[in-house]
């Protein structure tokens, strides 16, 4: 959703991506080019970085040696990469072992350039037991978050446990039946559709978009199907525009869509770079109608849902039977309708159909996954994608989050807040419950 608070990218040893020519047009895509300038060894790749990313200062030596130093320091941690984006920038934060450092980005969104490159302090960890979990659900209610914990370890459920208060005004307290707006999760979605799709060679990953949209403008022919699944595509982040009363609320049509995406600046040549993009997803989502002749809802009702018994999946503006009481409250800071609910947010627009607009509950996204992974709706080639280990944050500032790590069938971790707290808090939190999946 383009209202992220912040996102964390689990990563390890994904980035061997060569250096693109990119001109530091969002953050995520500078954080790639922090990462893979840190692991060179050589002057040049400094002085490089600091003419690209760095906004035009005054002295441009300075930055040089302060970023020598920090080559320095953190040459080496490389086990695991996070980032962590908020109103300031992001941290990148570099794990090895016991040792952890966080590399703090100050970043100007009016030049998308780096201000300020630095350091921080070590910060205290939480720590959790995964034979006294409850310990970290009251952790959790201390710090006034509501929503549902659930962990399975060595394929026993350990935890299954709600927490705080659905609907404060209706005194409705969370159960393991909650729906909640689950952010970006519909990405998966989107994905699975994609590869059904290609598996019954009803398309191919290796489509160029021109195969499916019309009046491709040049610099986008090259784009394919794989490429905006995988960040390759050269699309911004979101293409919302100024007007649009809300990034992801304002409803404007598959066709706009399209158009506005065609219509965007490349952050660089089509497989020549990798930048995450929710456009990206709402263009496949696009491409899953037009080759299907079937909306995207009913595409994954009928191939996925249903087939998985999910029952309480839906978009946005539409709540379907359910009764007010059954959807959890987001916390905000952005309110939205009352309550502040998916039914009330109107219908999906495509500014985030494909990447967002969507409401589930823990029982149907354990469902859907199951199917995924289980052999009966992929072959082996496709499959893979859905058994790799991972990491995922999902939120909005309306003011829920979702937190998942699946390592194995065995050994999965959901977490899903409609009261999220204060961002440092909750970033721990997701880091001491992440220790705890084996």
């Amino acid at each position: 959703m383009k209202n992220i608070l912040y996102v964390i990218i689990y990563i390890t040893a994904l980035f061997t991506r060569p250096l693109a020519a990119q001109d530091g047009s969002d953050i995520e895509s500078t954080s790639v080019a922090i990462e893979q300038m840190l692991d060179q060894t050589d002057d040049a790749s400094i002085v490089q970085f600091v003419e690209t990313y760095i906004i035009k200062v005054e002295d441009p030596q300075t930055f040089i040696e302060k970023i020598e130093n920090i080559r320095k320091e953190l040459r080496g941690i490389r086990d695991d990469i996070g980032l962590d984006l908020d109103e300031a920038g992001a941290i990148l934060t570099f794990g090895s072992e016991d040792v952890e450092k966080r590399l703090r980005i100050e970043y100007s969104n009016e030049s998308n350039k780096i201000t300020d490159l630095f350091i921080l302090p070590p910060e205290q960890k939480l720590k959790f037991e995964i034979n006294d979990l409850n310990a970290a659900i009251q952790f959790m209610k201390d710090q006034d978050m509501a929503g549902l914990l659930y962990l399975k370890s060595n394929g026993k459920v350990v935890i299954e446990e709600p927490f705080g208060m659905s609907n404060e005004n209706l005194g409705v307290a969370n159960t393991t039946e909650t729906i909640f707006a689950i952010g970006s999760r519909p990405i998966d979605f989107t994905t699975a559709a994609i590869l059904l799709l290609d598996q019954q060679d009803i398309l191919s990953l290796d489509d160029s978009i021109e195969e499916h949209l019309v009046d491709v403008p040049a610099d986008k022919k090259g784009i394919t199907i794989k490429h905006l699944m995988s960040g390759e595509s050269g699309l911004p982040d979101f293409f919302d525009m100024v007007g649009d009363w809300d990034a992801d609320l304002q409803w404007i049509s598959r066709n706009e869509a399209i158009l506005r995406m065609m219509n965007q600046d490349l952050l660089f040549e089509p497989g020549q770079g990798n930048s995450h993009s929710h456009g990206a997803f709402g263009l496949l989502a696009a491409i899953v109608e037009l080759t299907t002749g079937k909306t995207y809802m009913d595409y994954l009702k009928e191939n996925f849902f249903s087939p998985a018994g999910m029952t309480r999946t839906g978009e946005y503006g539409d709540a379907k039977d359910f009764e007010i009481k059954e959807f959890a409250v987001g916390g905000g800071p952005q309110l939205v309708g009352l309550p502040n609910i998916p039914p009330n947010w109107g219908p999906t627009s495509w500014l985030v159909k494909g990447s967002g607009g969507m409401y589930s509950t823990l029982d149907d996204l354990l469902k859907f996954y199951s199917l995924v992974r289980s052999g009966k709706v992929f072959d082996d080639a496709h499959v893979k994608y859905f058994k790799e280990p991972s990491a995922d944050v999902d939120g909005s500032m309306r003011g829920f989050e979702l937190f998942s790590v699946y390592n194995s069938p065995q050994s999965e971790l959901y977490l899903f807040l409609n009261s999220p707290g204060d961002n440092d808090v909750r970033r721990k939190i997701f880091r001491a419950l992440e220790e705890l999946i084996d």
